[in-house]
C-alpha cells in the first residue's frame, strides 16, 4: 500500500481502529519517511460527544506531532437538503472533505477492519449483488488505503488495551438504530459461535473472491 516517502491522510475518528492505525503508521513514519496528517469530520450527531471526540483527536495528534485538519458539518441538515440517508450522506461529506485537503500524490487512509469488510459483505447479499460486490471493501482502491483491513475488531481493541492506547467511544455503534449495527450485534455473534474460525475463513474467501475479481475485470 505504501512506498517509501509516501504522503499519507489518516481518516481520524478517535475509534480504536483510526487510533491504532495512526500510531502504527506514526511507528514507521521515520524508516519510510512517510509524510503523515491526519483529518476529522465532526458530524455534529451526538452533542456534547461529538465535540469530547474532537478534542481528543485534537490532543492525540499534538502528541504525536501530527498536523491535523477538522471540518464541523450538520450532517442531519445536510441530511435535509440532499435527501440521502444519515449514512450515505457523511460517508460522502467525509470524502469530499479528505479530497479537498490533499493533492494528487496523497493516500488517504482509512480504519476498515475485517468485521466492517464482513459487515458489507452481508448488506450487499441483502441488497442483491454481484462479484464486485461479494469482494467487499477493498484494500486498496484509487487513492485510498484501508492499512487494518484483515484484522479483527477483537484483536485491534486487544492490541490497543495491551499497549495501553486510549480511544474514544460512539455510543450510536452500541445500538441497534442502523442495519450495521443490527448484523455487527446480532449475525457476527452467530458466525462466529457457529466456527470459531469464521475469521480466517472469511479471510480465504476475500482472498479468492479478488483474485476471480480482478482476473475478470
Amino acid at each position: 500500500m505504501l512506498t517509501p516517502n509516501s504522503k499519507v491522510l489518516v481518516a481520524l475518528s478517535g475509534g480504536a481502529d483510526s487510533v491504532l492505525m495512526l500510531r502504527l503508521l506514526c511507528r514507521y513514519r521515520e524508516d519510510f519517511g512517510l509524510n503523515i496528517s491526519a483529518a476529522h469530520l465532526n458530524h455534529c450527531l451526538r452533542g456534547e460527544e461529538s465535540d469530547r471526540d474532537e478534542l481528543f483527536v485534537k490532543e492525540l495528534c499534538k502528541s504525536l506531532n501530527v498536523p491535523l485538519e477538522i471540518k464541523r458539518v450538520d450532517i442531519h441538515a445536510e441530511c435535509k437538503k440532499s435527501g440521502e440517508g444519515c449514512e450515505e450522506c457523511g460517508r460522502r461529506i467525509r470524502y469530499e472533505f479528505f479530497n479537498s485537503i490533499i493533492d494528487s500524490d496523497t493516500l488517504i487512509a482509512t480504519a476498515h477492519n475485517l468485521d466492517d469488510r464482513i459487515e458489507t459483505l452481508i448488506m450487499n447479499i441483502i441488497r442483491g449483488t454481484t462479484l464486485n460486490g461479494l469482494c467487499s471493501i477493498s484494500a486498496k482502491r484509487d487513492n485510498i488505503i484501508r492499512p487494518l483491513i484483515d484484522i479483527s475488531k477483537e484483536d485491534i481493541l486487544a492490541y490497543c488495551e495491551n499497549k495501553g492506547f486510549e480511544y474514544v467511544t460512539d455510543s450510536s455503534n452500541l445500538t441497534d438504530i442502523y442495519r450495521r449495527n443490527q448484523i455487527r450485534h446480532n449475525i457476527l455473534p452467530y458466525f462466529k459461535e457457529t466456527n470459531p474460525s469464521f475469521y480466517k475463513s472469511a479471510l480465504r474467501m476475500f482472498s479468492a473472491l479478488d483474485t476471480d475479481n480482478e482476473y475478470l475485470s
